[in-house]
């Protein structure tokens, strides 16, 4: 608790002031009922099944800092500029004949895309990309980013690759356009995306495996049986798997 009749620095007390009220709203985005197309690609499943756990006030998660629920607001502000460009660039957003939003098994595993691209507004230039097309959009510190640009979507991340197969899966189209921008150095990488229906259909088991299991109370596998292991070390979960 900071001392506002004290001398700390102006900083710490303003800063004070400001996390508080973005803290409590950190403690109640944590718990939306369902899992999530963003996290089912996760290398561990049992780190998938703790999400959803977590979603159902079933376990507790390490609530995110102040800054790294600014981080995420970043990435939210990203993606409109993101979007704005491309419409600058000539492109035409739409939604796509089954909807933005996806909801299965019940309301258990829903996600919402980022956009569609659907129209090209000019005559005089070829259109870049085949359209539709889905689009996602992330925003990453220079260091991921580089990786990203250097080995693509599929080796970078296999959460992000899985999550735009999902939303592929759902809105019927056959091609992502990724976006990601430098949030360093405001670079910006693009890449297209292929539909995998094998992909999508084990990222779709996948979530059922989880949902089946936690209404069971029975525990997947984990990645690892070494404590730890890199994925481990960084998971908020950590406590609670190892216990």
């Amino acid at each position: 608790m900071i001392d506002f009749n004290s001398r700390s620095a102006l900083s710490d007390r303003l800063n004070f002031l400001i996390d508080e009220p973005i803290n409590a709203t950190a403690a109640e985005s944590q718990r939306r009922g369902y899992l999530g197309a963003s996290i089912v690609g996760h290398h561990c499943e049992r780190h998938v099944q703790f999400h959803l756990m977590a979603a159902r006030g079933l376990v507790e998660r390490k609530q995110p800092s102040a800054r790294i629920m600014r981080i995420f607001d970043r990435g939210n502000v990203y993606e409109e500029k993101a979007r704005q460009w491309l419409k600058d660039a000539g492109f035409l957003f739409g939604i796509p004949p089954r909807g933005r939003e996806f909801s299965d098994f019940g309301g258990q595993f829903r996600g919402h895309v980022d956009g569609v691209l659907t129209g090209w507004k000019r005559p005089d230039i070829l259109c870049p990309v085949e359209l539709p097309v889905l689009w996602e959009n992330k925003c990453l510190g220079a260091k991921g980013w580089k990786k990203l640009s250097t080995d693509k979507l599929k080796s970078y991340s296999s959460t992000y690759h899985a999550q735009v197969q999902v939303y592929m899966y759902y809105t019927g189209l056959e091609r992502c356009l990724f976006t990601a921008v430098n949030a360093d150095t405001m670079e910006l990488h693009h890449e297209i995306v292929p539909f995998d229906l094998m992909e999508a259909e084990l990222s779709r088991s996948r979530a059922t495996g989880v949902i089946s299991a936690t209404e069971a109370v029975a525990m997947v596998p984990r990645c690892t049986n070494d404590p730890t292991f890199y994925i481990c070390r960084f998971c908020d979960f950590r406590g609670e798997c190892w216990k």
